[in-house]
């Protein structure tokens, strides 16, 4: 049984950034995925052609100068130099087969009076609906404001709590304000990884937990065995909830309580001239199959194109194709190369802070269990490396 000083259980950012930590401080840590490849949502799968990788998000695919625990780890892998800009195309929503601009959409005289509310309408205690609609007007949010929420964790988010969606940090002034890496944001995931002390191991679904004699006892699907004084899990809540049932159930069937959402994407990359479509950051899709198809013209390329399809759950193959190739006005010989990948986020409520105050009184004391993820602060990449920052904090105080 391989001995360490902490393991973590997962392997996407939240999982990566608490390992960074980890090593950093000199401990010996191995970091389990259930995948071939980690990074989580930070999946930017490489497809190579001509002799130039091309590479697409199939997840998070945005990051921004307020994220500053983020940069830290990138300055801390030698990352820096490998940020770009993203290039300045549209947000656009997509309607009966077209593009159309947010503002054609609005009612902009409803706007004008419901606006105003910004100035005095606190998030706090209200969802994403009671909250937004204030602010933009009830018809604005319901037709075009909404879907643009809803594409953000690919599920409706009316219930989600209204400061929990998009908040508000201070920004590092030497940072582009919205950036990604020269290879794709699973750059980092893959940067961490290489980290030296840091032992990474794939395809290890874990199965078993147990707590003997002052160790955690991991075991995986595969026969892999670890044992650890610190065990972090970096898994979706009902993983979480599972493996610790036998060891400590008031924490499994708190966690147990949290819903979440499967996202099922596919990307498709095709030739530059083989696609009418004008360039696009996204297309939102109000009452389609898909919630969002985000596109790679953010970083162009010479001679391809991607999109990223976030579908609604329970479609088969040959509707997704189907409605992929409508989308995009071609035929599906006209695809160069397809991925796809399901991601696993939370569906966020009211009363959220409440159960996270829980949580961590749950966890009060107990320094051998760490807890990370995006069900905690929010779902944001820098709300996953923030939780990941404050355990470590706990670990360490």
């Amino acid at each position: 049984m391989m001995q360490n000083d902490v393991v973590v259980i997962g392997g996407g950012i939240s999982g990566l950034s608490l390992a960074y930590y980890c090593v950093q401080a000199g401990m010996k840590t191995t970091l389990l995925e259930k995948n071939d490849t980690i990074g989580g949502s930070f999946a930017s799968p490489q497809y190579n052609a001509h002799g130039k990788n091309f590479w697409m998000e199939l997840g998070a695919h945005t990051c921004y100068s307020s994220y500053q625990n983020l940069l830290d780890i990138v300055e801390g892998c030698g990352l820096k130099d490998s940020i770009i800009p993203r290039a300045k195309v549209p947000f656009t929503l997509f309607v009966n087969g077209k593009i159309k601009s947010i503002v054609s959409q609005l009612h902009i005289l409803e706007l004008l009076v419901s606006v105003p509310n910004l100035f005095k309408l606190k998030k706090t205690g209200l969802s994403v609906s009671s909250y937004y609609s204030k602010i933009v007007g009830e018809r604005n949010y319901r037709e075009v404001i909404s879907h643009f929420f809803n594409a953000v964790p690919s599920q409706k988010t009316d219930d989600f709590p209204a400061d929990m969606m998009f908040k508000s940090r201070e920004k590092r002034k030497d940072m582009l304000k919205n950036y990604t890496f020269t290879n794709g944001l699973q750059s980092v995931a893959r940067a961490i990884s290489a980290k030296s002390g840091l032992n990474v191991f794939t395809s290890q679904d874990v199965n078993s937990v147990v707590y003997k004699d002052g160790l955690y006892e991991i075991r995986s699907a595969g026969g892999g065995e670890y044992s650890a004084k610190t065990l972090v899990f970096a898994t979706p809540s009902s993983v979480t909830s599972k493996l610790l049932k036998g060891i400590q159930p008031d924490i499994a069937n708190h966690l147990g309580q949290l819903k979440a959402a499967d996202v099922d994407s596919v990307g498709v990359i095709v030739r530059k001239e083989n696609v009418k479509l004008k360039p696009v950051a996204a297309l939102i899709a109000p009452n389609d199959v898909f919630f969002s198809v985000v596109s790679r013209d953010t970083v162009p390329d010479d001679n391809y194109r991607g999109f990223v399809f976030h579908f609604k759950p329970g479609l088969d193959e040959k509707t997704k194709r189907s409605r992929i190739t409508e989308v995009l006005g071609i035929g599906f010989s006209k695809i160069e190369h397809t991925e796809s990948k399901q991601n696993t986020v939370p569906t966020l409520r009211l009363g959220h802070h409440e159960w996270l105050e829980k949580t961590d009184a749950l966890l009060k004391g107990n320094k051998s269990l760490l807890l990370t993820g995006n069900y905690f602060g929010g779902m944001a990449i820098e709300d996953c490396v923030s939780r990941s920052k404050s355990e470590f904090a706990r670990l360490k105080g």
